[in-house]
């Protein structure tokens, strides 16, 4: 079993590109491969998923421990794991190290191979790399060279060895780049093909380029790692229905497998297109994802909004996330500023601001009991969301560099706010939430 982490030196540098290349090009040799994305993005595991075709997860320092970063890499092994950085590999939270690349690769002990941007560069290259290595303790193993010359490469070669770290080689200029557009909620069955045909062509050209088989090599340094196993209960039998179209697609693939683990059914179905929700459900899920760009069909379907709305008004366990939120609205506003009618449960309208919300990192404490958590239990999580409701409800305090407010609509059968849920940030939320269901 091997590992290897991709990072960057900045955002925007072709990290991703070069992780997801990479990914592909072992798929292609018949390497079982899974991957990780380093923090709390859903969009790079979904076109891991949909376009690549492997497993995807996610991993973030902020919202697990150090212990539960380790055990969920174990979790999801494979012949090579593929960790996906974000950001600069030494960029974290404000100016500290949590929640950065570099934290992850240290909590895990994986080789990391840096991401350089060469554009406009030429000897500059050496005194980047020299300060990455130099800056802290690290587990830099080697480098890749994006949008390169070809022609600088051999002298890029001389300076690494004369750095001492491995070059495993670099991706040339090219006028477009396949990874650039993943939001797969926003194009259709044909351009995702495209999508999938354009990979495979990128992963041909750049296998061409990169040293695979040195990172190969390189992926099976990474040490196995100790972990105290989590306690993960098998609660009983329930069935629940899981939101999955183009307007709910963002989700942590670790939710559904741990409600599985516990004894879930998992049950899909589409706001968009199903006339009610599954038969003999005994919870339901309402992800995140992009209901404003599909308004108006999700307000055409009035079968599937009375049917929601009867449901959880009778008490039928709810998760409802940011965009399964924005859903539960008496009224939504689309991208163009057209009011809809929803489902009707929150009582207010939820509409794109015109003023900055709060996105980022925040911690949230229970004011009262509910579905979820007891009161004053916590979970830490990730907000980021352009639209604002007039009910966002005060069920929770949120917590965010000393400044505080509140949020989230709950009650002993429902979760409805903007900020998503990891369940491995507090397994308890995923094993109440089991129980409600049973009940």
């Amino acid at each position: 079993m091997g590992r290897v982490l991709i990072a960057g030196t900045s955002s925007g540098c072709g990290k991703t590109t070069v992780a997801c290349a990479i990914i592909q090009i072992l798929k292609n040799r018949g390497i079982e491969v899974n991957s990780f994305k380093c923090g709390p993005d859903c969009l790079d595991p979904m076109f891991n998923n949909d376009i690549i075709g492997i497993k995807s997860y996610n991993l973030d320092s902020f919202m697990m421990d150090r212990n539960t970063v380790k055990y969920l890499i174990n979790e999801h092994k494979s012949e090579i794991t593929v960790i996906d950085g974000v950001k600069g590999y030494y960029d974290g939270i404000s100016f500290t190290k949590k929640a950065s690349t570099y934290e992850i690769s240290i909590y895990t002990k994986t080789p990391v191979i840096l991401v350089m941007d060469c554009s406009g560069m030429t000897t500059s290259v050496g005194a980047v790399i020299k300060g990455f290595l130099k800056y802290r303790i690290n587990m830099i193993k080697g480098v890749i060279f994006n949008r390169l010359d070809a022609k600088m490469y051999p002298e890029l070669q001389k300076l690494c060895a004369a750095l001492r770290i491995k070059c495993y080689g670099y991706i040339p200029k090219m006028k477009s780049v396949v990874v650039e557009n993943k939001n797969l909620s926003l194009i259709n069955d044909i351009e995702i093909d495209d999508l999938k045909s354009k990979m495979m062509k990128l992963a041909e050209k750049i296998e061409k380029t990169l040293d695979i088989d040195g990172i190969i090599e390189q992926s099976k340094t990474a040490r196995e790692l100790k972990y105290k196993p989590l306690n993960v209960p098998y609660v009983g039998k329930a069935r629940i229905a899981f939101s999955y179209d183009k307007a709910f697609c963002l989700y942590y693939r670790d939710n559904i497998e741990l409600l599985k683990k516990m004894g879930a059914e998992i049950v899909l179905f589409s706001p968009m297109h199903d006339r009610e929700l599954p038969e003999g459900i005994d919870g339901l899920v309402l992800c995140g994802g992009y209901p404003e760009m599909y308004a108006s069909e999700l307000a055409k379907n009035e079968t599937m909004l009375r049917s929601i709305k009867n449901s959880v008004k009778s008490g039928l366990p709810t998760i409802a996330e940011c965009a399964g939120f924005m859903y539960l609205h008496d009224v939504m506003y689309d991208i163009t500023g057209v009011a809809y009618n929803m489902a009707g449960v929150v009582q207010g309208r939820c509409y794109k601001s015109d003023v900055p919300i709060k996105n980022g990192y925040i911690e949230l404490v229970a004011n009262t009991s509910n579905i979820l958590l007891k009161r004053g239990g916590k979970f830490k999580t990730y907000e980021y969301h352009v639209y604002e409701s007039t009910d966002p409800g005060s069920t929770f305090t949120a917590n965010k560099n000393g400044e505080n407010w509140k949020c989230i609509n709950s009650s002993p059968t429902l979760y409805a706010g903007f900020p998503h849920l990891h369940f491995y940030t507090n397994i308890r939320m995923a094993e109440r939430f089991m129980r409600c269901c049973i009940k």
